[in-house]
């Protein structure tokens, strides 16, 4: 059998009203069976007086066997009502006198004997008291009361105690309704709190707390939870947005990596394009001016074999250079390379590249300025290397510059954080480099796209001359003139470096490189 629910406000009621109605009945039982208690042994002494008189009166009568005399004496108890029998025996137990009640319903007759006085009257108070003179008992007195005084005050009682049992129930009908506000009211308030939260999934809210007692620490600890899923949704949702991010992030980076990875591939094919074209071209020239010089090795005369001797040996420095150029970018992209070290003049270093392409710059008519910006450019660095970047340098800017212009190099020192290096800048009026690949031509096989068309060459100067640099502990970099024409390639080169035998590994400068930037 399911167990009836009930409300709180239900709950709080019954059990006020049982407590208050348990209390006045358990009072006025015990008050009333206290004076019930009371009021019988009231009577029973009040009885046993009244016998113990009534055998004194009739002591004489008893004695000079004047029955009619002890009759009169007894009919005094038709004065009071609750008496139904009154019994005088002798002193042999035989019946001598006796009174009995003429009232409906109270009639008792006093027994023959004191003998049979000793049987049960129910619902009566009875008393046995002996008459006595000169301390000899000349016989006994035998009384019947009636309790209908005590059944009358036990009727008052409970009517008494239901009006009070009323009274109470009313009285605590109204404190339960005051009460129950206090208890239910802030516990309802909570539950409907919590009900609109469910159905609008809004944690903002927040219970009143409306007393300082358990149901306003129950309100306080409600909020306190609300605080903490309030807590973990923020901290979801910045997880998700974090998620997001990152995902985003990642998207773009694998984007990015797959946009350089298709870059450094379109780079080697072209770079394998440009590079089978740059040795197809000597190696043809080779082999058609060697076939030219076997098949006329009898008609032609001195001065044409010798040209076909000198195309023959251009051709082969030219693939010997181009070689060489892979050579060393698969050194430094090894790691290790060994540079020979020594005090040298900057100013000499450019004079002496200058002279190799001489002809280059006389070819397209341009012209070379320099500009030395400090009195002394001495630095310690590997001559030939440092030569070699000088003529790829200027090289590239010949190469790229409009015939009839004219390129600057200047040199001067420079300080950055308390370290002195020289630079040296090489500045062409040429096309100039877009900005986003001011990084990008340092790389092997990388080329400008304003310059990779029509100027030809393979990619790799530039990143040997970057390996070469840093190999130094220097810097190299390429930006557009503040005119806007041309472009500006600077490198540098730390003026305090050991002299001597060195090898350098050249990824770790190059780590270090990215991490200072």
């Amino acid at each position: 059998m399911q167990t009836p629910q009930f409300s709180i406000k239900r709950k709080l009621t019954l059990m006020m009203m049982g407590i208050s109605l348990t209390a006045v009945l358990l009072t006025v039982f015990a008050i009333t069976s206290y004076q019930i208690y009371d009021m019988r042994i009231s009577k029973m002494q009040e009885l046993d007086i009244t016998a113990a008189v009534t055998g004194d009166r009739n002591s004489a009568a008893l004695t000079f066997l004047d029955a009619e005399h002890a009759h009169s004496n007894l009919e005094i108890f038709r004065l009071n009502p609750s008496i139904f029998a009154a019994c005088i025996y002798d002193a042999q137990g035989a019946l001598f006198a006796a009174y009995e009640s003429t009232q409906p319903g109270a009639h008792i007759a006093c027994p023959k004997t004191t003998d049979e006085t000793k049987k049960h009257f129910p619902g009566m108070l009875t008393s046995f008291q002996p008459i006595r003179q000169q301390e000899q008992v000349i016989g006994t007195t035998f009384l019947v009361a009636n309790t209908n005084d005590i059944q009358a005050y036990i009727a008052k009682i409970i009517q008494i105690a239901g009006t009070s049992a009323l009274a109470v129930m009313g009285m605590a009908l109204l404190m339960t309704v005051y009460f129950q506000r206090l208890i239910s009211g802030p516990i309802l308030e909570l539950a409907e709190t919590a009900r609109k939260i469910t159905q609008k999934r809004d944690f903002t809210l927040a219970a009143r707390v409306i007393n300082d007692d358990e149901t306003g620490s129950l309100a306080k600890a409600f909020n306190d939870m609300l605080g903490e899923v309030r807590s973990r949704d923020q901290e979801l949702m910045y997880a998700n947005e974090t998620l997001e991010h990152k995902v985003l992030l990642r998207t773009r980076q694998l984007e990015e990596a797959k946009r350089i990875a298709e870059a450094a591939s379109e780079a080697k094919s072209e770079f394998l394009r440009n590079i089978s074209h740059e040795f197809r071209t000597p190696l043809h020239a080779m082999i058609s001016f060697a076939s030219y010089g076997i098949k006329e090795i009898e008609t032609a005369d001195r001065a044409e074999q010798q040209r076909y001797f000198q195309i023959i040996l251009n051709s082969s420095e030219r693939l010997a250079r181009l070689v060489n150029e892979v050579l060393d970018v698969a050194r430094f992209e090894q790691g290790e390379h060994h540079f020979s070290l020594r005090r040298s003049d900057m100013s000499e270093l450019l004079a002496r590249s200058t002279e190799m392409v001489r002809a280059l710059l006389q070819e397209k008519n341009i012209e070379i300025t320099f500009e030395q910006l400090a009195e002394d450019v001495t630095v310690t660095c590997d001559q030939d290397r440092i030569v070699q970047v000088i003529t790829n340098l200027l090289g590239n800017a010949i190469k790229f510059a409009p015939r009839n212009s004219r390129i600057n190099i200047r040199s001067g020192l420079l300080s950055q954080e308390g370290e002195n290096s020289i630079f040296v800048s090489f500045i062409d009026q040429g096309v100039g480099i877009p900005e986003f690949e001011k990084e990008v031509i340092f790389e092997p096989f990388r080329q400008s796209s304003h310059t990779k068309t029509g100027a030809g060459g393979t990619g790799l100067g530039l990143a040997i001359c970057r390996g070469i640099i840093r190999a130094h502990g220097g810097q190299i970099w390429a930006e557009n003139n503040d005119s806007g024409i041309g472009a500006n390639v600077t490198f540098t080169i730390p003026c305090k470096l050991p002299e001597g035998q060195h090898s350098i590994h050249t990824n770790t400068l190059e780590a270090q490189h990215e991490t200072a930037a």
